[in-house]
């Protein structure tokens, strides 16, 4: 009987691990299907263009170490690191979609930008007229930041009960996989319309489409 309930409990925690690694794995295929789409084209070499092309390599760089972390049971650092995403992409959508030459130069000389991350999202649903970014801001960024700086959110998740072990569920692992994934198909779009790559914009929609349908039936 005892060895019957360890079995069962040994299954139920395999199911978990799997549900997550799932997870994992298409994270890891959307990020190479973005990657196959935007590598082959040819960028200038303007300002705003090699500002945001370095957003954009970063954010994959940080998808990839969430899901490296996620898979070595190191959450609290991967929920550390969304934060750092979310940032990349606002601030790369509102320099391909609303900063002016002189605010890019600004940017790239004194590594200042002058909206608040608030005013960035509100200018970014303005100029692509969506309203999207204000709410992802409202909605998260307080969580953000309690998880990348150590705030009760992250310390709570420290403690299984009264130990000294983390607790982190698999609902909330699923959670940063698929934030993180979804903020590469988000800054990679713009970037694809205004340099006129309208065919590859078209195959980021219909990857974000496949992965919105994909997500919705795990």
């Amino acid at each position: 009987m005892v060895v019957g309930l360890l079995i069962s409990l040994a299954v139920r925690k395999n199911r978990r691990m799997s549900k997550v690694e799932n997870e994992l794995k298409l994270a890891e295929s959307i990020a190479n299907e973005i990657k196959a789409v935007i590598t082959p084209l040819k960028y200038p070499d303007d300002e705003w263009s090699t500002t945001v092309a370095a957003f954009i390599d970063q954010a994959f760089e940080h998808h990839a170490a969430i899901i490296l972390l996620t898979r070595s049971a190191l959450f609290g650092s991967a929920f550390a690191l969304l934060r750092s995403v979310v940032e990349i992409v606002f601030r790369g959508v509102w320099i391909a979609a609303c900063a002016t030459p002189a605010e890019i130069t600004r940017f790239r000389d004194k590594d200042e930008i002058n909206p608040t991350f608030g005013e960035m999202a509100k200018a970014i649903d303005a100029a692509c007229g969506i309203n999207y970014f204000d709410n992802l801001k409202q909605q998260s960024w307080d969580a953000l930041n309690s998880y990348t700086h150590t705030g009760v959110l992250q310390l709570g998740r420290r403690f299984t009960g009264d130990k000294l072990e983390p607790s982190y569920k698999d609902g909330e692992k699923i959670e940063v996989i698929r934030t993180a994934t979804t903020m590469l198909l988000l800054i990679v779009r713009p970037f694809l319309a205004k340099h006129g790559h309208q065919n590859e914009a078209v195959q980021i929609d219909q990857i974000g489409a496949k992965y919105v349908t994909a997500c919705k039936q795990t």
